[in-house]
């Protein structure tokens, strides 16, 4: 029976740079040797320990989404403010609304 290459202890992959996954993974070297790359701290301090990485990659990925989300609200954020900023430059009352403005605003 082949294996499916899940990159366990059992089933490892074999070694090509091209298809490694992410985390933790067993290989198999050139000489096929059984090896252990470890991708978590549980992992580097005992082969044998529960690997965490599936729950650090979900950690990661929700968070790269979360950062994403900022930077696109922070983008619209800074359009708006330079529309209503130009706009508030261009009104005839424009000086006093931004000296009234910083005065609300202790600046």
């Amino acid at each position: 029976m082949t294996g499916t290459n899940t990159g366990a202890r059992d089933d490892p992959v074999p070694a090509a740079p091209d298809n490694l996954p992410r985390g933790c993974y067993w290989f198999t070297d050139p000489d096929g040797a059984l090896c252990l790359s470890p991708g978590c701290m549980a992992r580097i301090q005992d082969p044998d320990a529960q690997c965490l990485c599936d729950t650090l990659t979900a950690r990661f990925d929700r968070l790269t989404g979360k950062l994403r989300d900022l930077e696109e609200r922070h983008r619209y954020a800074n359009v708006w403010w330079h529309a209503l900023s130009s706009v508030v430059r261009d009104h005839p009352d424009g000086p006093a609304i931004i000296t009234e403005t910083r005065t609300r605003a202790g600046r």
